[in-house]
C-alpha cells in the first residue's frame, strides 16, 4: 500500500521515463510489454480500490462495534488496525482479530473467574454461587439484579434466615 503511495505521488516521472523506452535499443521490449503492463496497472488499481472499500465498511462496522461494547480508549487504534489490516486479503482478518480477541479473552477471564473469586472472598461465598446469583438476578431484575443481587442474597441468607444461635456460633 506505501508501495502504490509513493508510485502515484510520482506517477507523472515515471511514466515519463519509462515511454523513454521507445527511443534505446531496448525499443522491442517496451513495445511488446507495454500494453500488457498498462492493463495489469488496471486491474491492480481496481484490486485496491475494492481493498480499499473493504477497509473503510470494515473500520466504520469495527470502530460501531468496539464503541458499543464499551471500549471508548482502544477503538481508534484496533479500528486502523482492522483497515490496514483490510489490504491483506483473507489473511488479513485474522491478524486484525488478534488484538480485539485478546481484548476479549481478558475480560471473559476478569468476569467470569477473577470477579467471582475476589468477590465471593469478600462476601463469604463461593464463586459458583457468585454466577448463580448473578445469572438469575441478571433474568429476573436485569441491571438493578446484577448489581444487587449479590449483596441482597448475603444479607438474606447470611444475616436474615439465619436463626440467633447460628449467628452467633459464626
Amino acid at each position: 500500500m506505501l508501495f502504490s503511495f509513493f508510485i502515484i505521488l510520482d506517477l507523472p516521472k515515471l511514466a515519463e521515463s519509462v515511454r523513454g523506452f521507445r527511443h534505446t535499443r531496448l525499443c522491442f521490449i517496451y513495445e511488446e510489454m507495454s500494453d500488457s503492463i498498462h492493463s495489469f496497472g488496471l486491474v491492480l488499481g481496481q484490486a485496491f480500490e475494492a481493498q480499499f472499500m473493504i477497509g473503510a465498511v470494515n473500520i466504520a462496522l469495527t470502530a460501531s462495534g468496539l464503541y458499543l461494547l464499551g471500549l471508548g480508549p482502544h477503538v481508534a487504534f484496533l479500528s486502523v488496525i482492522a483497515f490496514l489490516f483490510s489490504f491483506v486479503p483473507v489473511a488479513g482478518v485474522f491478524i486484525s482479530s488478534v488484538p480485539i480477541c485478546l481484548i476479549a479473552a481478558i475480560h471473559l477471564i476478569e468476569g467470569y473467574i477473577l470477579n467471582p473469586y475476589i468477590y465471593g472472598n469478600r462476601m463469604r461465598i463461593k464463586p459458583v454461587i457468585i454466577l448463580i446469583i448473578l445469572t438469575i438476578g441478571g433474568k429476573l431484575f436485569h441491571f438493578w439484579g446484577l448489581i444487587l443481587g449479590v449483596p441482597i442474597c448475603t444479607y438474606l441468607f447470611g444475616h436474615a434466615i439465619r436463626l440467633p444461635e447460628q449467628k452467633s456460633q459464626d
